[in-house]
């Protein structure tokens, strides 16, 4: 669960003052036995029993103090496994890790606590090997059990935590103990809508002291919002990497396209969060401004969207979004209610927010419209809803193309071109 400043440092270049963490051509091979017999085979007889399965390939990176990474992936992509080669829990087959300062990771649930010592004993001992003195571990141990809100259960075994306790008090103590290098993986996916929006808001006030994140998730959402770069894994190898939003729509599309080729296998959820949730959508009701609800347009007609939803607090914010998709996939266009002087929304328990398109811009097409209720930062996802069928755009005659925005055309006229006179003994031919 956490690792102290150098770690593994191979011969080669030093580490410079300016990078957190650096990966050079990072490689990890498995060897899978048909059965433990074969293992025992190999090692008796010197000769190979096994098959190699390559998690990683000539994976690569440098990660400069105070700035976030992101790896996205498939499952079964590597991820995890480059995750636990930074926090020096496994060992590359090949390549180098370099890391500058304290490095504290949420691995897999449970990884580095004892099951039979508690909650209370695991923190202790994981703030030693973060480098905790005994003073500050005693400042910071009343900080750990209230924010992973375990209560009597902080001084019960491990053992008897849910996957969701384990969470909380790892996510606790990995962020309670200055580490200068945080490793979050899919730990959000884990635990109800508060604790999310606690752990969301804990990272964001750890970059803001000027921490380095590694972050590896499925919402793409938060990969986009909390990482400057990404890395897209595939197979154990690098996809793309870049600018974390650029990155980000080069994988969606690569779902988007493997989800066109299997549609109709599967269902997607209208519910983000489970547990405990401080605001939920109650509707959503797509209509022209007269208030009653159609799902057939023409392209310049007024679209209108109304948009319900309760808290369980007033003095939350909230923040609510848009997304209209075509049916196969393409993002038409999406906007937020970010800019607006009045957001984000507070102070009452009960909310109705419309949006207004004075004319629709698409030409064309059926479509999915996303509602997304959002914390008062738009970083949590509280809430969302899919209508799907959405609505459709019908032309009225032969169109090409998605959209339609406002145009004009304009006929710009010239003075004609003066006739060219012929050079001094050039040669001139004429039809007649």
């Amino acid at each position: 669960m956490s690792s102290r400043s150098g770690g593994d440092r191979p011969e080669g270049p030093p580490l410079t003052d300016r990078l957190a963490v650096r990966a050079d051509s990072i490689s990890k091979v498995y060897r899978l036995y048909a059965s433990p017999l074969d293992r025992l085979r190999e090692v008796l007889f010197r000769a190979p029993r096994h098959r190699p399965f390559h998690a990683l390939r000539n994976v690569s990176f440098e990660l400069p103090p105070g700035r976030a990474l992101g790896l996205i992936g498939e499952n079964g992509a590597g991820k995890s496994t480059l995750l636990k080669i930074v926090a020096g829990t496994t060992h590359p087959t090949s390549g180098s890790i370099e890391r500058n300062g304290t490095v504290a990771s949420i691995l897999e649930l449970g990884m580095g606590f004892h099951p039979e010592f508690t909650g209370r004993e695991n923190a202790r001992m994981n703030a030693v090997l973060l480098g905790l003195s005994a003073g500050e571990i005693r400042q910071r141990l009343p900080e750990i059990r209230n924010f992973a809100e375990l209560g009597d259960f902080f001084d019960r075994p491990v053992k008897t935590y849910s996957s969701g306790m384990a969470l909380r008090l790892a996510f606790a103590v990995a962020t309670h103990a200055d580490a200068e290098v945080l490793i979050v993986d899919e730990a959000l996916a884990v635990g109800d809508g508060y604790f999310q929006k606690k752990s969301i808001d804990r990272i964001t006030d750890f970059q803001k002291r000027g921490g380095t994140l590694l972050f590896c998730s499925h919402a793409l959402y938060y990969v986009a919002l909390l990482c400057d770069r990404a890395i897209w894994l595939r197979e154990g190898q690098e996809a793309a990497s870049g600018p974390a939003v650029g990155v980000v729509r080069r994988y969606e599309a690569f779902l988007q396209e493997k989800e066109r080729k299997v549609a109709g296998l599967s269902d997607v959820s209208e519910v983000s969060t489970e547990g405990r949730r401080p605001a939920l959508l109650t509707d959503v009701v797509v209509h022209d401004g007269s208030g009653h609800a159609r799902t057939e347009f023409a392209s310049g007609e007024a679209l209108v969207v109304d948009i319900g939803f309760d808290s369980v607090e007033p003095a939350l914010g909230f923040q609510v979004r848009v997304g209209i998709d075509r049916e196969d996939g393409v993002q038409a266009f999406a906007m937020d209610t970010r800019g607006e002087a009045w957001a984000p929304l507070t102070g009452s328990k009960r909310y109705r927010v419309r949006l207004t398109l004075p004319e629709l811009p698409i030409a064309q097409g059926h479509f999915k419209v996303y509602v997304f209720l959002a914390d008062e930062k738009a970083l949590h996802l509280h809430d969302m809803r899919i209508l799907d069928p959405g609505f459709s755009v019908v032309p009225a005659e032969y169109t090409v193309g998605l959209m339609n925005p406002a145009h004009a055309w304009n006929l710009v006229e010239s003075d004609a071109a003066e006739p060219a006179t012929p050079e001094p003994g050039s040669a001139v031919s004429s039809v007649s």
